[in-house]
């Protein structure tokens, strides 16, 4: 729907086109391997008898356009829980919120520039705290920028994707205050086998530092399936391998290291 636009033609590249395109695609996909990333999904983890499911996703609200010149703004936010399952019972372990905002800038056909801001908390749920763990808090506020390259042919075949960045925690409180600390990622996605159209077998990674940690890593690798529509809103199924600093704050800096099976929708 277009909500508000300049009156021009479209041969005239010097005017500023704002569109209000809540049905646009992202000029920028979702991170496919980023275990912490906006979307909606269920995974079983193999190392303990627990899940993980995520409620969340990225939606595009401006589309600014000069020319070939493209900035898009996007609310994205999210709700990660660990799922424990129990003889006869279940109970949710921990919660983590994550909210961001994205400005994102097509700098020509390959390569696009995300600026960022967000806050994120994360903290056991009821569950954990009632049967003794103790609390710890894990609150930041961080500004982040980030390079994505994106190579697609006509046939939509043989697709990549690779993306490198850091996000700056100017504000960071866990047990004490650990503000302007970096955390450093890059990652990639590449398939390069098309099963028909909108059906896809890939493979994809993504590697994490945190500063705090002495620069930890957490690196996650994942193998699957996908289909996807002309917006690139995805579907997945796929199972990943996941080594490094436990993504879920309270438990930092314990780490990990297991396999996981999921099914992801990128919205």
């Amino acid at each position: 729907m277009l909500f508000f636009s300049s009156k021009i033609s479209a041969q005239d590249s010097t005017k500023i086109q704002c569109y209000f395109t809540p049905s646009y695609g992202k000029l920028i996909p979702i991170f496919t391997a980023d275990s912490r990333a906006h979307r909606l999904s269920m995974q079983k983890n193999f190392d303990n008898n627990n899940y993980t499911a995520s409620m969340g996703g990225v939606f595009p609200f401006l589309w600014i356009n000069k020319g070939n010149k493209i900035v898009q703004f996007s609310a994205a936010g999210s709700t990660y829980l660990t799922l424990t399952r129990e003889t006869h019972s279940g109970n949710v372990q921990n919660i983590d919120f994550f909210g961001d905002l994205f400005c994102d800038i097509k700098l020509n056909r390959n390569f696009h520039l995300r600026l960022g801001t967000g806050h994120s908390s994360q903290h056991l749920s009821d569950d954990a705290i009632t049967s003794g763990m103790p609390f710890k808090n894990y609150a930041k506020d961080y500004h982040q920028v980030l390079l994505a390259y994106q190579h697609t042919n006509l046939t939509r075949t043989n697709s990549a994707l690779i993306y490198a960045g850091l996000s700056y925690n100017y504000n960071f409180k866990t047990i004490g205050d650990i503000s302007n600390k970096v955390l450093l990622q890059c990652g990639f996605e590449h398939a390069p086998l098309q099963l028909k159209k909108g059906h896809y077998l890939y493979y994809a990674a993504d590697l994490k530092w945190r500063q705090e940690l002495d620069f930890a890593y957490t690196t996650n690798f994942q193998i699957g399936y996908k289909t996807m529509d002309v917006f690139g809103k995805t579907m997945r199924i796929a199972i990943d391998y996941t080594k490094g600093v436990d993504e879920r704050g309270y438990y930092q800096p314990m780490k990990r290291d297991f396999f996981h099976l999921g099914f992801y929708f990128d919205l």
